[in-house]
C-alpha cells in the first residue's frame, strides 16, 4: 500500500492536524505501507520510518503553495490513495491531482476556512451555524465557497469527528451524506483530578484570535472576581489579539494572568493546578485542550452547539453570545456542591477513544477505499 498524506502543518509544528498526521503516518508505516507526507516547513529529519517532503514558507505564500502543489503532483503518481487533512491548503491541490490521476481521494474536515477567516478579520461576529443559516458565506467568499464545494464533492470519502460539521457540509455544500464517515478525536490517558486548595482557577489555552471570544470572557470574569475573592483566570497562548487582551486584563486587576503558549508537559501541569477548563469560542469544534482537561479529571465549560467528542451536560455549556449565560455558568462552577457534581460527572466519562483505536479506524478506511 502506498499512501500520500497531505497537510499544511506537520511535526515539529504544534496543532491538531500536525499531531494527527504524525500518528497516522507512524501507524501506516508500522503496517509495512509506504507512506509519504507532504507539508510546509523547514525542519530537517531522517529519523521517520516514512518519507516527509517539506516545502519552505520562506518563498512567500503563492510561490510556496506552487511548489507544494508540485510536490503533491509528483508524489501522487506513486500513491495508491491520497489523503488530505484540510479543505484548502492541502485539499485543493490534492483534489485536483487525485481527479487527473484517477486516484482514490480521502478528505478530513477539521474546521471551516470561510467562517474562521471572516470572523478573524473582524467582518462578522456570530457562531458558525448562524453564519451558514443566514447564507453569509455566499456573500463573503463566493469564489472560495465554490472551490471548497468542488473539493468536498470530489472526495470519495470525507472524514469528520462530529455531527455538527457533517450537518453543515451536507446542508450547505451538497455533500452526499453516505460518503461521510465519523472518526472521533482521541482522549489522552485518563488520570484522577488534583484539586486546588485556596484558589479556584479558570483556564483557557489556545489561539488569541477574535472568534475565541476572549474579550467577552475577560469582561465576564471581571464581574465574577468582584464577587468571588478566590476566583482566578489564566489565559495561555498567543495570536493577533494578545496585546489588546493584555491591555484589557491590566484594567481588570491582578486576578487575571496571560502567558505565552507552553509545551504539553507544562500545559498538563497548569491543568492539574486549575479547577475548570474554558472553551468560550463563538463555535467550538473539538478543542484538544478540553479533551486533555477532561482526561485529567477537570470539568469544562464550553459554548453550545459544539463538536466535542464528549457530550457535556447543559450545566457545562453556555450561549457564547450572551455574557449573562456565560457568567451564570462560571458562577455555577464556583458553587462547591455543583463543582463536586461536575467532578463526579467527569470522572465517570467514558474515554475509550484512544490513539490506537483512532489510527486503526483510519487504516481500515484506507484499505476499504483502495479496494
Amino acid at each position: 500500500m502506498k499512501v500520500l498524506l497531505t497537510t499544511g502543518i506537520f511535526f515539529p509544528d504544534v496543532g491538531g492536524p500536525a499531531t494527527h498526521v504524525r500518528k497516522i503516518a507512524e501507524h501506516f508505516a508500522s503496517l509495512g505501507w509506504r507512506v509519504t507526507v507532504v507539508a510546509f516547513g523547514d525542519h530537517k529529519s531522517s529519523s521517520e520510518a516514512y518519507k516527509v517532503v517539506r516545502i519552505s514558507r520562506k518563498y512567500g505564500k503563492l510561490v510556496s503553495w506552487f511548489f507544494y502543489g508540485l510536490a503533491i503532483a509528483r508524489e501522487a503518481f506513486r500513491a495508491d490513495v491520497i489523503y488530505a487533512f484540510d479543505l484548502t491548503t492541502a485539499g485543493i491541490p490534492s483534489a485536483f491531482f487525485a481527479k487527473i490521476l484517477r486516484k482514490p481521494f480521502i478528505l478530513r474536515i477539521g474546521g471551516d476556512p470561510i467562517w474562521e477567516r471572516i470572523v478573524e478579520d473582524g467582518k462578522r461576529f456570530l457562531p458558525m451555524r448562524a453564519y451558514y443559516e443566514q447564507g453569509l458565506f455566499k456573500q463573503d467568499k463566493p469564489m472560495l465557497y465554490r472551490i471548497i464545494r468542488s473539493v468536498v464533492n470530489s472526495a470519495d470519502t470525507i472524514v469528520t469527528y462530529c455531527d455538527f460539521i457533517k450537518d453543515i457540509y451536507v446542508s450547505h455544500y451538497g455533500v452526499n451524506e453516505n460518503k461521510m464517515v465519523q472518526i472521533k478525536n482521541p482522549f489522552p490517558a485518563k488520570t484522577p483530578a488534583i484539586l486546588e486548595s485556596d484558589t479556584f482557577t479558570f483556564l483557557f489555552a489556545g489561539r488569541f484570535v477574535s472568534y475565541k471570544n476572549l474579550p467577552r470572557l475577560l469582561k465576564v470574569f471581571g464581574n465574577i472576581a468582584q464577587k468571588h475573592p478566590q476566583a482566578r483566570l489564566l489565559l495561555i497562548g498567543d495570536g493577533p489579539e494578545e496585546v489588546a487582551l493584555k491591555k484589557q486584563a491590566k484594567v481588570l486587576g491582578d486576578k487575571i494572568e496571560i502567558i505565552s503558549k507552553v509545551g504539553q508537559k507544562a500545559l498538563f501541569a497548569r491543568i492539574h493546578a486549575s479547577s475548570v477548563a474554558l472553551a468560550p469560542a463563538l463555535t467550538e469544534f473539538n478543542p484538544n485542550f478540553i479533551l486533555e482537561a477532561l482526561a485529567l479529571g477537570k470539568p469544562a465549560l464550553i459554548s453550545r452547539d459544539n463538536g466535542l467528542s464528549a457530550q457535556l451536560p447543559e450545566s457545562m455549556q453556555f450561549d457564547p453570545m450572551d455574557a449573562a449565560s456565560f457568567e451564570t455558568a462560571m458562577e455555577r462552577m464556583l458553587d462547591s456542591t455543583h463543582y463536586k457534581e461536575a467532578l463526579g460527572f467527569v470522572s465517570g466519562l467514558s474515554m475509550n477513544q484512544t490513539w490506537e483505536k483512532v489510527v486503526a479506524e483510519y487504516a481500515a478506511l484506507v484499505r476499504k477505499i483502495s479496494a
